[in-house]
C-alpha cells in the first residue's frame, strides 16, 4: 500500500512539473510575441526604423521556433499557434527588408490575432 501512494505522489507530481513547464514556455511565447507587436506597432507609426523592426523580427521569430520545438505535443492548438506566429514573424521580416512596409498593418492585426488566441488557448485570456 506504502509503495502505491508513493508511486501516486510521484506520477502526480510529475504531472504538475510538466504542466508548469508548460506555463513557463507559454509565458515566453508570449513575451516574444510582445516584443513583435511593440516594434511593429513602432514601425507602423513611424517611431522605429526598418532595421530596428527586421533584427527584432529576425531575433523574435528564431525565439518562437525554438520554443515551439519545445512545447508539448498535446495541446496540439499550441503547438499550431506557435508556428502561426512564427510564419507571421517571418513574413513581417521578409517584407521588411525588402522595404514592403505597406503590409506591417495587417502583419500586426494578424499578430495580434494570434497572440489572442494564444491567450485563450493557454487560459491567461484576461
Amino acid at each position: 500500500m506504502k509503495l502505491f501512494i508513493i508511486a501516486l505522489l510521484l506520477v502526480s507530481m510529475t504531472a504538475c512539473s510538466d504542466e508548469q513547464q508548460t506555463k513557463r514556455q507559454i509565458r515566453a511565447l508570449l513575451s516574444w510575441t510582445a516584443t513583435a507587436d511593440m516594434a511593429l506597432d513602432g514601425r507602423a507609426k513611424m517611431l522605429v526604423s526598418n532595421s530596428f523592426t527586421a533584427l527584432t523580427m529576425e531575433r523574435c521569430g528564431k525565439e518562437i521556433g525554438s520554443l515551439s520545438k519545445e512545447l508539448p505535443t498535446s495541446p496540439q492548438d499550441l503547438t499550431t499557434l506557435a508556428g502561426r506566429l512564427n510564419t507571421i514573424i517571418g513574413a513581417t521580416h521578409d517584407d521588411i527588408v525588402n522595404d514592403r512596409i505597406g503590409t506591417v498593418s495587417q502583419h500586426l492585426e494578424d499578430l495580434r490575432g494570434v497572440e489572442a488566441e494564444l491567450k485563450a488557448s493557454a487560459g491567461t485570456a484576461q
